[in-house]
């Protein structure tokens, strides 16, 4: 019986890097139609269209082609760029709409959806390059926890503040008129529930590679050079980090906190 053939290459990252690359692009290619070309709606509609199909299309297929480019991104910082980027664009888009009308009303819009298809894509960079890191490493120990329940409340109640703020910010800003204070509230709304969720309990493993952290749909791989050391409460191991949050693991949450100590003092020493 013939074996079906394994497929190749990563056909969700290359769709989803097209649609980033679409909807950056599309604006810039409408506009320039409207201005040189044509300024019938219709026109503008078909360009928009075909621009999207074709840079779609050529986005998914240069990423097919380019062999460790998913895993390439995820190994660096600048993989945060792709979120970081369309910030300004959507900026300029708003601020060009008098100049430009639904152009630029376009590239608002479309500049906040590559905001978070730009996140989506670092995310998926960096669970290809945690899972290319990994190949053939041998997992030491596995568990999973959260932060332990005080520290937990603790950062619960700093990102509910930040979310109301969110929330008041966007509010104020609609009802006064300030763009400003639209994009504070737009920025601070996800950093608050991002914050909230990192204290719940996940699953980790311990390899020389480094602390691999595991989610439904992603994974991240932090190397032991990261940490400057570890130290073991009273509730808790803590992976103390120089300029970021400490990594907490609740005794509480893991069957066997000695074995997991253990695992890490392997590779970090005792703060």
């Amino acid at each position: 019986m013939k074996t079906a053939p394994e497929r190749s290459g990563d056909p969700l990252f290359g769709v989803v890097s097209g649609l980033y690359l679409a909807l950056l692009l599309v604006p810039l290619v409408v506009f320039a139609v409207g201005r040189f070309v044509t300024a019938d709606a219709a026109g503008r509609y078909v360009t928009a269209v075909v621009t999207a199909a074709v840079v779609l299309g050529l986005g998914w297929l240069t990423t097919e082609r380019t062999a460790g480019l998913a895993p390439g991104i995820g190994a660096t910082r600048l993989r945060w760029a792709l979120a970081a980027f369309p910030v300004g664009y959507a900026l300029v888009g708003f601020a060009s709409l008098e100049q430009t009308g639904g152009v630029g009303a376009v590239a608002f819009f479309f500049g906040t959806g590559a905001m978070a298809v730009g996140f989506g894509l670092g995310v998926m960079a960096r669970t290809r390059h945690t899972d290319a890191v990994l190949v053939g490493v041998e997992r030491e120990c596995e568990f999973r926890a959260g932060w332990p329940e005080a520290a937990r409340r603790r950062l619960m109640f700093a990102a509910g503040a930040a979310t109301v703020v969110a929330v008041l910010c966007f509010g104020v800003g609609i009802l006064t008129d300030r763009f400003w204070l639209q994009s504070v509230g737009q920025i601070l709304f996800p950093v608050g529930v991002v914050s909230y969720t990192s204290a719940e309990p996940r699953t980790f493993t311990v390899s020389e590679a480094g602390l691999e952290q595991r989610l439904p749909v992603a994974r991240r791989l932090v190397p032991w050079d990261a940490f400057e050391g570890y130290s073991r409460t009273e509730d808790a191991i803590v992976l103390h980090r120089r300029w970021r949050v400490d990594t907490r693991f609740a005794l509480a949450d893991i069957d066997d906190p000695d074995a997991v100590d253990a695992a890490i003092a392997r590779h970090l020493a005792a703060a």
